[in-house]
């Protein structure tokens, strides 16, 4: 095994960073007793959290592959077979932090051991690499435990992370112990960034810039293009979706986003332009928050959770005062909408569709003409917009998109999506797409060929540690602390 550019710890910081986690074990440990005592997630897997994870034979060569929680597990998802391919004579051995992540992991490597990654306490460090004794440790989109680090450089483990991204609100928390810091990226042999703003960051801390590469995000190589989805048109014909209106779908949108949608949406039926809307949450606590935006905008609605059967409250029936679904029949496509609106509505207009279910949004984008990429009109940083760009789908959204600072600009840049900043833009842009079908296709094909452009991190990442670890042996008992 090669072992390549790395550091050896030293005393001052290990000191430091000890003397931290004892003063915050000595003010926080009767709030940690009562997490455990009310939490189940702090007592599950409680003995490998203390570094009490399984024994492994010391004579094999053993690759520690960490991964955060569920989105670092996926991004392992081409890694680990490729890891596998690459050293098929080594042992693979993988850990998380969270429940979620363990439980993803062994849906997603049900041959791999999978364990709890150990609290970053020195004696709980020494006694898990007693245990597992890696030939290297990989980490995917790295967590910075000094002890954890400082051990492995220490005991000679070369460390690889891979698949890396650091926040500018995490940048700035680290700034203030920069030199440890400085400590920790010395203990790692090399660090793949997804993007270039990834390095710099790493960089301005203090970590040394020949030891990182940017090699993409392993997330794309699972991307994959397909014309269809499956559900999609069982969905379609459970709320009513026809081939002859387009529909504007609105995903994994954000708190507050739903007024400029809903406004925008009313323009472009005003102006004549047919047109189904989708809103649907990112997450299930605002799915109510959402229905209360359609009702207040006076449109009806359509929850997918109640299978096509339509919500009286929107058009102002008491709960329980009527039998909505006598009307029309829900799921069909066939509900008299006019027979619903009475005097209230007397336009044509269809219900807003809300997507309040889990697990459809997949399906929701292969119905729709458009797709709106949410949490992007709102500071919350946008939504992945690789899944509806696969499906060839012209995409737009808002100015936030600032957690995808490669994927947002690529895309841009190629024509795929368009930036909208509030509701005459995004009223505008719809009206354009909406009638120039040759355009929506067009930009389809762009997305598809963008994503293609960004992929191939997986492999970039194997000879990242091929170029750290070489060929692979058995670990070295060393039994000393780390």
């Amino acid at each position: 095994m090669r072992r390549m550019a790395q550091d050896r710890p030293n005393l001052p910081a290990m000191l430091t960073v000890n003397a931290a986690y004892a003063g915050a074990a000595a003010v926080g440990w009767p709030y940690y007793l009562y997490l455990l005592a009310t939490r189940r997630k702090y007592r599950a897997n409680l003995g490998e959290r203390w570094g009490l994870v399984p024994r492994f034979d010391p004579g094999r060569p053993r690759l520690w592959v960490h991964a955060i929680s569920v989105g670092e597990v996926e991004a392992a998802r081409t890694f680990v077979p490729a890891l596998r391919q690459a050293y098929p004579e080594a042992e693979i051995v993988f850990s998380t932090t969270t429940l979620t992540g363990r439980e993803r992991a062994r849906e997603r490597f049900p041959d791999l051991p999978v364990f709890h990654f150990p609290l970053d306490l020195w004696p709980c460090v020494a006694a898990a690499f007693r245990r597992v004794r890696p030939t290297a440790v990989i980490q995917v989109e790295s967590e910075w435990w000094p002890n954890f680090f400082f051990a492995a450089a220490r005991r000679g483990v070369p460390v690889v992370c891979v698949n890396v991204r650091l926040t500018e609100r995490a940048a700035r928390g680290y700034h203030r112990m920069r030199p440890i810091m400085r400590q920790v990226f010395g203990c790692v042999s090399r660090i793949g960034v997804q993007a270039e703003v990834y390095r710099n960051r790493l960089v301005r801390l203090g970590a040394d810039p020949s030891r990182i590469r940017v090699t993409g995000q392993m997330k794309h190589d699972g991307v994959t293009f397909a014309d269809t989805v499956e559900g999609a048109e069982a969905l379609g014909r459970a709320v009513g979706l026809t081939s002859d209106e387009p529909v504007l779908v609105a995903g994994s949108t954000g708190p507050g986003e739903e007024a400029t949608l809903l406004a925008a949406y009313r323009r472009v039926r005003q102006a004549g332009i047919r047109l189904r809307l989708v809103i649907v949450p990112r997450r299930p606590e605002n799915f109510d928050a959402a229905a209360d935006a359609i009702r207040s905008a006076g449109l009806l609605i359509l929850r997918r959770s109640e299978q096509g059967a339509t919500d009286c409250s929107s058009i102002g029936a008491a709960p329980g005062a009527a039998d909505c679904s006598s009307i029309g029949a829900a799921g069909t496509g066939n509900t008299d909408w006019q027979a619903i609106r009475g005097t209230r509505h007397p336009e044509e207009e269809p219900p807003v569709l809300l997507g309040d279910t889990m697990g459809e949004l997949m399906p929701w984008y292969a119905l729709s003409d458009v797709v709106f990429v949410g949490r992007s009109l709102v500071p919350l940083g946008g939504s992945n917009p690789m899944e509806p760009g696969s499906l060839a789908r012209p995409m737009l959204w808002g100015p936030e998109m600032f957690n995808f600072p490669v994927e947002a600009p690529a895309f841009l840049d190629a024509g795929a999506a368009r930036e909208v900043k509030g509701v005459d833009d995004l009223a505008d842009a719809l009206k354009d797409l909406l009638t120039r079908p040759g355009t929506r296709r067009q930009m389809g094909r762009a997305a598809r060929e963008t994503i293609r452009s960004m992929q191939g991190a997986t492999a970039r990442n194997i000879e990242l540690v091929r170029e750290v670890v070489g060929t692979v042996s058995p670990a070295s008992r060393r039994d000393g602390s780390p």
